[in-house]
């Protein structure tokens, strides 16, 4: 929280030497009970506002004087960049727009309605991406005082439409700032021109109001002066000047700044709009132009200077404690505290809440890192950090333990925290994972073992897969995986080989195997397909495609035995499979009509559904459902009930007769339905909107549908599951995991890995469960996500 109004900001040194800010309350608003609650509250929320926020190493709210510690980070705030800098580059401004998306998608229910942290002089530039300071309206205050009845004046640096009109803000409104932000950022400017409309918010007691971030505009507090009545006024009713920012930038920002809080987008659909693939992805060296660069490194330079003098200076004279911090202290009256700077509006006397890079290289080594605080003769901040000066100072009696929630315990609309992530190191991931029990199971040129319930690795083995490496559960202690070479039985212990089938006893002689695929498995029985190839010599060919032959295996894995072979036709692709009793059921591209008019009939890529004997791989029968093509997606029940979803439809057949018992038509014309799933009584199914629908399998009637939040068409429909207790839905694309409550489509939480990786593109997410957690795999990240 570095708002100019509320708090300062020190430099201090941690246990084992760290370097870190220091950020304590103004201490005239120190006693006003408003001020300490909200302060206890923006601290909390900072340690659920994720990567970009700044950590939150240690605080005391319950001091004679707040204050909490993060980590030094060299850093200037967007004003000082705009000022030094001028306009920023596109890039930089996707990436800044993304990482505060990501972190008000993150904070926005956690803090119980707006965010209200955002500012010019808070929101930071660092070499490895934005940072944001201030986690509520205390930490983005341009102005605090005491107000009547022990209540608390705030004053922000924006307005928002709906503020205007006297209405409380909602998180839209964090959407709208940030909207002026990027504006800013990317024209150097304010979209509505100059910045004279702060809000003056009295608020007498945080708990009579549902928007517990701390603000309560007052209408009548916006007309005071002329300047900032009409800077209201063009708020609230002129469009945004938006002639300077990029015009790749132009539609999504005019978005943002919509009159109609309904009409702006949610964070998680910024933030994917505008870097697709998460801010962290779009980080790199040097994301930043050269001048800013430079300020960073001198910055950095000026602190490491001074800590490398204060270790040089044994015989420093001690600091003496001082029981609270003054108005006037001596780093703010050297200069160390809030200078003054020029914001979007570009306002002279408008406090930063940190100094500038040449102002911290000037400063005297004395008061810029002597954090004059409550208490000065220790802080205890995990583990020990004390106020920069001599050795001889006192140190503090003993550490603090951060108030931490429990591990498990769930926030509201907040992601869960991951129990654990796990990176796939210097190996490439190959064919499917798959869970044994509690144990996770990666395949790749390594295979993997995981504890499914901490991320710990148990075992790694160098195999030779490929790309079709599926492992399989046997029984209690053995698995068995399809590689490359052949059939492999692995104890789940501690992955020793057990026993090897190699190809060669499947074939025939001068016969070779390539790209073995599992298809499906039932029991003991395990069904894949693979080219069977003639090596030289043997001088026959079975296709006319050099010998080549796609072939169906049945395999008994405990007997440890082949139960037939198949070769599949041209048209037999068996992309799926799927044993019913005693069938197989998959499909293929249905045959043409010999009579041209009734080939003219057929739809284009008509699919044919055909069902084979389990024991022999002869084929029973064959037919055409429906006139479902090629682009259905199909999921068959135990019962023999064939789910398909075709573009706009979602539909039911009788698998023995073919006969339709339902139809569900999508109401928006461009709308397209992914695959269906059933789970117990619910068939779920997601369309390109994005929206998940929760029907009931026997008449289709629609029991629930609810919205991703993620942007409408922009892809293929995402994926669903459920979690293994039935309770929670799942909704997979490419840049979120969001849960819904299977019993009435409640919207729990989304999940994004960004932050924390670079998956060198957009990938869509995947999904295994296990009781109690779901195992989210982003690439070649995989995380364990707690799950109803």
């Amino acid at each position: 929280m570095r708002g100019a109004g509320t708090t300062r900001s020190y430099l201090a040194r941690g246990g084992g030497g760290r370097t870190v800010t220091v950020t304590a309350a103004e201490p005239r608003l120190a006693t006003v009970s408003v001020f300490r609650s909200r302060f206890r509250q923006e601290v909390a929320a900072a340690r659920l506002a994720g990567p970009w926020a700044l950590p939150v190493l240690d605080s005391a709210p319950d001091d004679p004087v707040p204050w909490f510690a993060s980590p030094f980070t060299p850093s200037l705030s967007l004003a000082e960049a705009v000022a030094l800098a001028g306009p920023l580059p596109e890039p930089v401004v996707r990436v800044l727009g993304a990482a505060l998306a990501e972190t008000l998608e993150r904070t926005r229910t956690a803090v119980g309605g707006a965010f209200q942290g955002l500012g010019p002089e808070v929101v930071l530039l660092a070499a490895d991406g934005p940072r944001i300071s201030a986690f509520g309206p205390l930490g983005a205050a341009t102005a605090a005082a005491e107000g009547p009845g022990g209540g608390l004046a705030v004053t922000l640096g924006y307005l928002t439409p709906e503020q205007v009109a006297g209405h409380r803000p909602g998180p839209p409104a964090d959407v709208f700032v940030l909207g002026t932000l990027l504006a800013y950022a990317a024209t150097g400017t304010n979209p509505f021109g100059a910045n004279d409309a702060g809000t003056d918010s009295p608020d007498a007691d945080h708990t009579d109001h549902a928007d517990h971030a701390g603000v309560r505009p007052v209408a009548g507090d916006v007309s005071r002066g002329a300047a900032r009545h009409r800077a209201a006024e063009r708020i609230a009713h002129q469009e945004p000047d938006l002639a300077s920012v990029p015009e790749e930038l132009r539609a999504v920002l005019a978005r943002c700044l919509a009159k109609d809080p309904a009409r702006r987008p949610e964070p998680s659909v910024l933030a994917a709009v505008l870097a697709p693939s998460g801010a962290a992805a779009s980080v790199s060296a040097g994301w930043l132009p050269a001048r800013l660069t430079a300020a960073l490194a001198e910055q950095a330079s000026a602190v490491l200077a001074l800590e490398e003098r204060k270790d040089r200076e044994e015989a420093a004279p001690a600091v003496p404690a001082t029981p609270t911090v003054p108005d006037a202290s001596p780093a703010a009256a050297a200069g160390a505290g809030p200078a003054s700077g020029t914001g979007p509006a570009g306002e002279r006397g408008a406090a930063p809440a940190r100094p500038t890079t040449r102002r911290v290289a000037n400063l005297d080594r004395r008061t810029l890192l002597t954090g004059v605080l409550s208490g000065a003769a220790g802080l205890a901040l995990g583990g020990g950090v004390t106020a920069w000066a001599t050795d001889d100072r006192p140190r503090p009696a003993a550490a603090r333990n951060p108030a931490a929630r429990k591990p498990h315990e769930p926030v509201p609309g907040v992601p869960p925290t991951a129990l654990w992530a796990y990176d796939m190191p210097d190996t490439l991931l190959f064919g499917s994972p798959a869970l044994h029990g509690d144990v996770l199971l990666l395949p790749g040129d390594s295979l993997t073992a995981l504890d499914v319930r901490t991320g710990r690795e148990l075992w790694r083995r160098k195999e030779p897969l490929d790309l079709a490496a599926h492992p399989l559960r046997v029984d209690d202690e053995l698995l068995v995986v399809l590689g490359v070479q052949g059939l492999l039985w692995r104890s789940v212990k501690n992955g020793a080989r057990r026993h090897k089938v190699p190809y060669e006893q499947l074939l025939e002689a001068g016969e070779d195997m390539h790209s073995p695929e599992l298809v499906a498995r039932d029991g003991a029985v395990v069904w894949f397909r693979g080219t069977v190839e003639k090596t030289a010599g043997t001088g026959t060919k079975t296709d006319g495609t050099d010998g080549k032959t796609r072939t169906l295996f049945a395999y008994d894995v405990v007997r440890r035995e082949p139960l037939w072979r198949r070769p599949l036709a041209e048209n037999e692709y068996v992309a799926w499979a799927a044993p019913h009793r005693d069938l197989l059921v998959s499909c293929r591209d249905a045959p043409r009509p010999k009579d041209r008019r009734k080939r003219r009939k057929q739809p284009e890529g008509l699919q044919e559904f055909f069902a084979l004997d389990r024991a022999s791989g002869r084929e029973v029968w064959a037919r055409t459902i429906g006139g479902l093509t090629i682009s259905a997606s199909c999921a068959l029940s135990g019962t023999g009930t064939l789910y398909a979803a075709q573009d706009r439809e979602v539909r039911a057949y009788e698998l023995r007769t073919g006969r339709e018992l339902w139809r569900r038509r999508h109401e928006n014309p461009h709308g397209v339905y992914g695959m269906p799933v059933l789970t117990g009584d619910t068939l779920y199914v997601a369309d390109n909107d994005p929206t998940v629908y929760a029907l009931d399998p026997a008449d289709g009637r629609k029991r629930w549908s609810r919205g991703t939040g993620f942007l409408a068409g922009s892809g293929a429909p995402p994926s669903v599951a459920v979690s293994a207790s039935g309770a929670t839905a799942l909704s997979l694309d490419a840049v979120q995991v969001t849960a819904f409550t299977t019993a009435n489509g409640e919207r729990l939480w989304k999940f994004q890995a960004v932050g924390e990786q670079d998956t060198g593109g957009l990938e869509p997410y995947e999904l295994l469960t296990v009781d109690g957690i779901c195992v989210v795999q982003y690439g070649r990240y995989f995380y364990g996500v707690p799950v109803e």
